[in-house]
C-alpha cells in the first residue's frame, strides 16, 4: 500500500484496537505479519510495529520530531487551559522527551551531569534500606496489594531522595503525577481534564517553589546542581527550564518504575517456573529486569511526527503525519526475539528491548530504574519465595496506548 496523504487502511487495521488490553500482543502479531506499517483510525496515528523500524526512527532526529511525545491525547478545552495558565504552568521549553536539536543537546548536557550512573550508584544503600523497610511492613500479612503497599511509593521515595523532596510530600506528588498521565496519555473527559489541570498547576507551583527555595538554600540534590551548573547564565539553562525539568523528573522518575515493577512481578507469578528460577538463583534479577521490560513493558508506545515524506516497507507516511512507535510490538518481534511470547528470565538478548527508548532520547533515568528493580527482585525472591498471584486476577489497566499500567496486584505472601 502506497499513499502520500492520510490514507485509507486495509481490513486488518480497521479492527485493530490500540489501547492496552491483554489481547494487544496477539493483535500486534497479526499486524507485524500482515501489515507492519498501518494507519490506525481510532487514534489518528500511523503505527510502526517492527523492531528495526522503531529503532530506526528513535535514532533519526533529522526526519522525525519528538514534539508530540507528551501532547494531550484529547485537546485541552479553554477552561482547562485557563486553569493551567492562571496556575503559572508555563512548560515553555517542553519536556525532556519532546525537545530536539540544539536545545535538547544543551539541556541534556546539563541534566546528564546529575542524572548518571555515578550519582545513581550512591543511592544503592538508600534503596536497599527502603526495600528492607517495605518488606518488613508487609511481612506477616497473608494477602496484600503489592502495587499499593510497595510498588506505588517505593520508586518515588528513591527519586525524591535524589531531588531533595521530603518524604511527607510523596503522596501529593504521586497524585499530581497520576493526573498528568490521564491528561497526556489517555482520552480524557472534560471533568478529568479540569481535575487534571488543577493537579498539574499545583504540581507546577510545587516545582517552582522548590526551585526558588534551592536558589536561596542550595543543597546536594538535582535542582541545586542544575542551578550551580547554570551559575546565573541563561544560555546554559534558564530558570523556567530548570522548573520544567524538575517537574519532568518528578513525574518520569517514578511512574514508569512503579508500573514496570508491577508488570514484571505479575509476569513472574503468572509464569511460576520463572519465579521459582529467580528464587533459586537471585543473580538472575538483572536479566529479569530486562525480560520484564521486553515482555510486559510499562511503556508500550511512543510518539513522533514525520518531518518529511518517509517510506517504510513500501508504505509512504506523509510529512507532518503523527506516528506511534509500538514498543510493545517491537519488543515481541519474531525477527529479534525467538519465541517472543515466552517469558524467559534467561533470555540472552533481552536487553535489546526498547522500553526505555533508544538514541539521543534514551531515558536518562534508566540506570536508576534498573538498579531499583534489580534490588527489589533479588530481595523479594529471597524473602517471599512462596508468593503467589491471587486468582482470579481482577486488575484493570489504564486506558492508554502509551502505558501498560494496572490498578492492583493482589498476592499472597505465604
Amino acid at each position: 500500500m502506497n499513499t502520500t496523504a492520510v490514507c485509507p487502511f486495509q481490513a486488518g487495521s480497521k479492527d485493530f484496537r490500540p489501547y492496552y488490553t491483554p489481547e494487544l500482543h496477539a493483535a500486534f502479531e497479526v499486524q507485524r505479519r500482515a501489515e507492519p506499517v498501518f494507519w490506525c483510525e481510532e487514534i489518528g496515528y500511523w503505527v510502526l510495529t517492527r523492531h528495526s523500524d522503531v529503532y530506526a526512527v528513535l535514532h533519526d532526529g533529522e526526519r522525525f520530531s519528538s514534539q508530540n511525545t507528551t501532547r494531550p491525547v484529547t485537546p485541552m478545552p479553554p477552561d482547562a487551559e485557563a486553569i493551567l495558565r492562571e496556575g503559572g504552568f508555563l512548560n515553555q521549553t517542553g519536556s525532556h522527551s519532546s525537545l530536539g536539536g540544539a536545545v535538547h543537546k544543551r539541556i541534556r548536557g546539563v541534566t546528564s551531569q546529575t542524572l548518571n550512573l555515578r550519582e545513581f550508584v550512591k543511592l544503592e544503600p538508600h534503596i536497599r534500606q527502603l526495600v528492607g523497610e517495605a518488606m518488613d511492613r508487609i511481612d506477616g500479612k497473608d494477602e496484600i496489594d503489592l502495587l499499593a503497599e510497595v510498588n506505588y511509593e517505593l520508586p518515588a521515595h528513591v527519586v525524591f531522595k535524589l531531588m531533595g523532596i521530603p518524604d511527607e510530600d510523596v503522596p501529593s506528588v504521586k497524585k499530581w503525577a497520576g493526573a498528568r498521565s490521564v491528561i497526556d496519555f489517555s482520552p480524557a473527559t472534560h471533568d478529568q481534564q479540569l481535575e487534571g489541570a488543577r493537579n498539574m498547576a499545583a504540581f507546577w507551583q510545587y516545582c517552582a517553589a522548590l526551585v526558588e527555595d534551592r536558589q536561596k538554600n542550595p543543597g546536594d540534590d538535582f535542582t541545586s546542581r542544575m542551578l550551580a551548573i547554570r551559575n546565573g547564565d541563561d544560555s546554559v539553562i534558564s530558570i523556567p527550564e530548570i522548573i520544567t525539568h524538575t517537574f519532568g523528573v518528578a513525574f518520569a522518575g517514578h511512574e514508569t518504575t512503579t508500573n514496570q515493577l508491577t508488570n514484571t512481578f505479575r509476569s513472574l507469578l503468572e509464569n511460576r517456573s520463572q519465579w521459582e528460577a529467580l528464587c533459586a538463583d537471585p543473580s538472575l534479577a538483572a536479566n529479569t529486569v530486562e525480560e520484564g521490560m521486553r515482555y510486559a513493558g510499562a511503556v508500550i508506545g511512543w510518539r513522533r511526527i514525520a518531518l518529511e515524506d518517509v517510506t517504510f516497507r513500501g508504505v509512504t507516511i506523509p510529512k507532518g503525519a503523527p506516528i506511534m512507535l509500538s514498543l510493545a510490538s517491537a519488543n515481541r518481534d519474531e525477527d529479534v526475539f525467538p519465541e517472543p511470547h515466552t517469558f524467559d528470565i534467561r533470555r540472552a538478548n533481552a536487553r535489546k528491548q526498547l522500553t526505555f527508548g533508544n538514541g539521543v532520547h534514551f531515558c536518562l533515568g534508566a540506570p536508576l530504574a534498573r538498579l531499583e528493580m534489580k534490588i527489589v527482585f533479588e530481595a523479594f525472591a529471597r524473602r517471599f519465595p512462596k508468593m503467589r498471584l491471587v486468582q482470579p486476577d481482577t486488575a484493570t489497566h489504564l486506558h492508554t496506548f502509551v502505558f501498560r499500567a494496572s490498578d492492583a496486584l493482589r498476592v499472597t505472601l505465604r
